[in-house]
């Protein structure tokens, strides 16, 4: 067994560790001055604690060492929390070896979210699972404290194998078996090989999804169905987040950080039957061959390494593989990602969608990836540069695009319902694709959509199977319990806590042998959001289930105990603004909403909310700049534009409401309310 790079994932604080210079100097970022120093074996900052009064804190873990190094400081109550500042650790030539600030763009002061003391901050919840090994949180709600506990404080053999006692054994008899004495083991990936004159190899043996189970829950954005996830299937163990809009581009590449395995799960690659160890070794973290070497195991070089499929002179970057088929996105301001979508470059899409493309990514930085100034002829190397080239170079585009519809779906438009559905049917598409499109029905009229989410019931891959319960959460009580109960039995705890969730609001409503059933799935889901009970998000989760059972008390009681973990969390404050205005509390309304605009002066939601209120308070003057300024946000609904038209017609500035209602209508076409208010005010 080799050392493995994940060993370095977290570690004790020492001087073998820390590779940041604490040698006393000082760094002044965000207005927030902080002194980093060593005394003997200790490493300690002064910075500003959550009081804002600076005082000293002792680095108890590192947290990655490569391109970045984080500093983790354990506070009361259990809570391990990471500084907003890290060590940039590549070379001086590379820009690095400095320290520097995680969010430059925010203005992060003491109530922010990402203030280094609050939740977004803390490991418990957000890192440990996937950095350190056999974690258990410990998390008690009552006292928000953590008393989180490991078997290694990094990524070691277990994180991975299971138990491991049996191995040990087996070493120290030096009398080794099949599994080595672990309990989960991968089995052995399919070979590939070329035959005659094939370009891309064929693979050698079954398929099996033992990589998708082991690597898939830290190599993905998912949510943790239960405490320990080693060796078993990942749809049991998480319910992964499916394509949309604030982690992927319409085409489904990678806009936010989504960790590789949604990634990967719409390529070509993965459908063939590629792991992840046909290209990575798992125990050093490394590829297994640099450069073009890595794709000629299965492409073959003389046809793809070559300058008549690439257009490029060789052993440049526009040469590499990875640089057009693999594109880079830059997260926590140094640490370049690839997709793993393994897509192509497609400038038609760019123009059409707005999405990213490698050919113009890389030639409006200059040479080499990452950068940010534009070459002397970037004005050139434009998208319809990039299209006008490929098309030269004889590549034809297809104009049917899945993701010209997940555009249109996105913008609410109604009329891409029943082609949708017919793509989605059709089952040529990778399972994520297929699901991530299908979990958009829900907003989309009722009839289509559930004939749809009704045949993608009986799919075989869970994926799917949960995107088309959440396509039917719009549908009336009666119709979801008919088309969802007879599934309450589905052989994946990603799709039942699904389904648990989707009828929840029905049990009052049933009887004797049903509402037991109900009951046992509804207690399944609960014990899964338990899991994760120190986020705030799952917090809220926990009271919507809650206010759907009629526990209004124990709604309540799960907001505010999101806003302990969270005080900044703006969902928490917004559904605990409409419970108090449903319970008759309005003068607890108003403090909530204008924190939550504090906090988050971009939110459409919020300022909509607040000039709800402010409406029913009939403080009409006030109301409209708050509904003005909903529907100016990137987060903006249709409903916020009708709601505001509304309001300005029952002031008598039906011409504003007319313009208004239009300029919706553009950005959210064929929305019918909108329609019907619009033609109504023309009339």
């Amino acid at each position: 067994w080799q050392q493995s790079d994940h060993s370095k994932a977290m570690a004790v604080a020492t001087a073998d560790n820390v590779l940041g210079d604490f040698s006393g100097n000082s760094v002044n970022f965000q207005g927030t001055k902080s002194r980093v120093y060593r005394e003997k074996e200790r490493f300690l900052i002064d910075t500003a604690a959550k009081d804002g009064v600076t005082s000293t804190f002792a680095i108890k873990y590192t947290f990655g060492f490569y391109p970045l190094q984080q500093y983790l400081v354990e506070l009361e109550n259990g809570h391990i929390q990471a500084l907003n500042i890290a060590w940039d650790s590549r070379s001086n030539e590379e820009g690095g070896q400095r320290w520097f600030h995680l969010q430059p763009d925010e203005n992060i002061t003491l109530e922010h979210p990402f203030f280094w003391t609050r939740h977004f901050q803390n490991w418990n919840s957000r890192c440990a699972d996937c950095h350190s090994t056999n974690i258990t949180k410990n998390y008690s709600a009552d006292l928000d404290s953590y008393n989180t506990t490991w078997s290694d404080i990094n990524v070691a053999c277990e994180a991975c194998h299971g138990a491991g006692s049996e191995h040990v054994a087996m070493a120290t008899k030096n009398n080794f078996t099949d599994g080595n004495g672990f309990r989960f083991n991968l089995e052995r990936t399919p070979g590939w090989s070329f035959t005659a004159d094939d370009a891309i190899a064929k693979p050698k043996g079954l398929k099996n999804s033992d990589h998708i189970n082991m690597c898939g829950n830290c190599h993905s954005r998912r949510s943790q169905l239960v405490e320990n996830s080693i060796g078993q299937d990942f749809h049991n163990t998480a319910a992964s987040q499916l394509l949309n809009r604030e982690s992927y581009f319409p085409d489904g590449q990678i806009r936010d950080e989504v960790f590789v395995l949604g990634s990967f799960l719409q390529s070509k690659m993965h459908a063939a039957g590629v792991t992840c160890s046909n290209c990575h070794n798992a125990h050093t973290g490394k590829i297994r061959i640099e450069g073009n070497g890595l794709c000629s195991q299965c492409h073959r070089a003389e046809v793809y390494d070559s300058p008549k499929h690439h257009h490029h002179a060789k052993n440049t970057e526009g040469a590499a593989c990875v640089n057009c088929h693999m594109p880079a996105r830059t997260y926590m301001q140094i640490d370049p990602r690839r997709d793993h979508k393994f897509g192509v470059p497609r400038p038609d899409l760019s123009l059409a969608l707005g999405v990213p493309n490698a050919c113009t990514d890389c030639h409006q930085q200059g040479k080499g990836l990452g950068k940010n100034q534009n070459n002397k002829d970037s004005k050139e190397k434009d998208n319809a540069w990039a299209l006008e080239s490929l098309t030269k170079w004889g590549i034809k585009f297809d104009d049917k695009h899945w993701s010209y519809l997940n555009h249109r779906i996105q913008q609410g438009d109604i009329l891409a319902t029943r082609p949708l559905s017919e793509t989605i049917l059709k089952g040529n598409l990778p399972h994520v694709i297929s699901a991530g499109l299908l979990q958009q029905l829900e907003t989309m009229p009722p009839r289509v959509s559930a004939e749809t989410a009704v045949k993608s019931l009986e799919h075989t891959n869970p994926v799917v199977r949960k995107a088309a319960v959440r396509a039917l959460r719009a549908m009336s009580p009666p119709m979801r319990w008919q088309l969802l109960s007879p599934h309450m039995d589905d052989s994946s705890l990603s799709v039942r806590v699904a389904i648990g969730d989707a009828l929840a609001d029905i049990y009052s409503e049933l009887a004797g042998k049903q509402q037991a059933q109900l009951a046992s799935l509804i207690e399944e889901y609960r014990k899964a959001l338990v899991v994760s009970a120190g986020s705030p998000a799952t917090q809220v989760a926990l009271a919507n289930l809650e206010a759907r059972l009629g526990n209004d008390k124990a709604a309540e009681k799960a907001l505010l105990q999101a806003l302990r973990i969270e005080p900044s969390y703006v969902p928490a404050m917004l559904n605990l603004a409409d419970y108090y205005r449903a319970s008759g509390r309005d003068a607890e309304v108003e403090p909530l909403l204008k924190t939550a605009l504090k906090v988050a002066p971009d939110s459409g939601a919020a300022h909509h909310s607040y000039g709800l209120f402010l409406v029913r308070m009939q403080n009409f003057e006030a109301a409209l700049p708050q509904l003005e300024t909903a529907i100016q946000q990137a987060d903006a609904l249709p409903r916020y534009a009708y709601v505001y038209a509304v309001a300005l017609e029952s002031i008598g500035q039906t011409p504003k409401a007319v313009d208004i209602l239009i300029k919706a209508t553009e950005r959210w076409p064929n929305q019918y309310d909108l329609l019907m208010l619009l033609v109504d005010y023309l009339d």
